[in-house]
């Protein structure tokens, strides 16, 4: 292997410049710490029109789109310690929101063709091509496909990461019609998915090795509980499925230096963290007193536990505790808390927006996070909050499971609190132990200490991506021999 791997990263956003969630903060630090170990990583995501970066015009080409042909304009941010390309086109990214538009698979079907165009004429030596979730699954497709024309794409490795599985981009045969690969590709064992095309289905069956981002959901994938009806095309490449649990930079989210919070602390300052407590319950109207401040930030969806959260906030305000709630999502779920908001006054307060300096309050002035996902692939709430010394209660699922450490089962010794079985008596139970646990100060002053204390950073998970690297090369040398 090179000592010096040359990495496409290809992501559908990227931190800091433009971000929908957890997979833009992977995008613009998971490539940066790579680079820092040695790799030779460049970032490529589609241009939209909040990208507001300066940005350098590189080159622009005709991309076929069936029967039509776009111009594909790429550029290079110009200010950006990792090389980030931005692949634009005025029809398909010339407006606002990542995603949720009506021809999103058309667009990112656009996206794959004009990255593979770009690498085949303009950058052909790239020994790694890390793919991340079904916005750029078809490209590696489109690699595998069209080595017989252009044998030099042989000499491409693929990674691919699924980050969040029940998101597939199944779309109509049309939409596959557009990668102008061989009807034979059609097939259930490539990407034919109950008579529509599944992009997701092109990355698993194409890639060298296929990652999670965490061992605990590596597994739980392969179940008909969590697979989301790919279990079995998992079960089937489960030698070449490895699970990373994601990182977070510790320099962005530290209350030592935090602008956005009321008073900075560290380890050796926590007092002050009684401050942000304050603070944060006269910016919300909440009561201001001592009790336990339980928090939620969270896109507000199904999966996120958000029926056991229902349920447990009148038990959490009975048993002497508040309630804060950030996000936004479900029209459902947005009004359900509103309610809860004008049953409780003074006892809980909902926030529905996105709003990233209040959540930094949030973290910083709350006791407790809450985070009863029923299925959680990574989760960075709990690695945030656990920065801020704000305790997590977890469902034990996926990455949760990974990173939290129950402190009942573990006394001494943990990080959290966890519950196995996803049921609400289950989940307010144990939020009852936790306020107890919280009134023995010198207790809870040590979780809080071995929560700061976590290892969060990027630097493991780093070097497990140039293990998986390092395998995909060798995978793909067996592969052609």
């Amino acid at each position: 292997m090179k000592s010096k791997l040359k990495v496409l990263f290809v992501a559908a956003e990227c931190s800091p410049i433009i971000k929908a969630g957890g997979l833009g903060d992977v995008a613009g630090e998971l490539p940066a710490k790579l680079r820092e170990r040695g790799a030779d990583v460049c970032v490529v995501i589609p241009g939209n029109k909040d990208i507001k970066i300066p940005a350098r015009y590189k080159t622009d080409f005709p991309v076929r789109m069936g029967s039509r042909t776009e111009t594909c304009i790429v550029r290079e941010a110009a200010e950006s310690k990792v090389p980030i390309w931005i692949i634009d086109n005025y029809h398909y990214f010339g407006r606002s929101g990542i995603y949720g538009h009506s021809d999103d698979p058309e667009r990112f079907a656009f996206f794959c063709l004009a990255v593979f165009e770009y690498i085949k004429t303009f950058e052909p030596n790239f020994d790694i091509v890390h793919l991340n979730d079904w916005h750029t699954a078809p490209l590696a497709m489109l690699i595998r496909e069209n080595e017989k024309k252009t044998p030099s794409l042989s000499d491409i490795s693929i990674v691919y990461t699924i980050h969040n599985l029940e998101y597939q981009g199944i779309s109509p045969w049309d939409i596959f019609t557009l990668f102008g690969v061989s009807g034979d590709v059609f097939t259930a064992d490539k990407v034919e998915f109950f008579g529509s095309f599944n992009a997701m289905k092109a990355g698993i069956n194409y890639a060298d090795i296929i990652t999670s981002v965490s061992k605990t959901s590596a597994i739980q994938m392969q179940t008909a509980e969590f697979g989301f009806g790919l279990e079995g095309v998992l079960k089937n490449r489960r030698d070449s499925l490895r699970g990373v649990v994601n990182g977070i930079n510790p320099n962005v989210w530290n209350p030592e230096n935090d602008e956005a919070i009321y008073v900075r602390y560290n380890r050796e300052t926590l007092h002050n963290k009684k401050q942000n407590k304050t603070g944060l319950q006269k910016e919300l109207g909440l009561e201001i007193c001592d009790k336990p401040v339980c928090c939620v930030v969270s896109r507000l969806v199904a999966n996120k536990g958000l029926d056991l959260l229902e349920g447990a906030v009148p038990d959490i305000i009975r048993e002497g505790g508040q309630f804060v709630l950030l996000g936004s999502g479900d029209k459902f779920y947005e009004e359900t808390f509103l309610m809860l908001k004008k049953r409780f006054p003074g006892s809980v307060s909902v926030n529905i927006e996105f709003n990233s300096q209040k959540a930094r309050r949030i973290y910083a002035g709350s006791d407790i996070l809450l985070m009863p996902s029923r299925y959680e692939p990574c989760g960075l709430t709990q690695l945030i909050a656990m920065r801020y010394g704000t305790i997590p209660v977890i469902h034990k699922t996926g990455g949760l499971a990974d990173t939290v450490t129950d402190e009942i089962s573990n006394k001494g010794s943990g990080n959290g609190f966890v519950f196995s079985k996803y049921s609400l008596d289950t989940f307010t139970d144990l939020i009852r132990k936790v306020f107890s646990y919280y009134r023995n100060r010198e207790d809870w002053t040590n979780l809080m200490l071995r929560a700061m204390s976590r290892d969060s950073s990027w630097d493991a998970p780093a070097g497990e991506y140039l293990e998986i690297y390092g395998e995909a090369v060798e995978k793909n040398k067996r592969r052609k021999n």
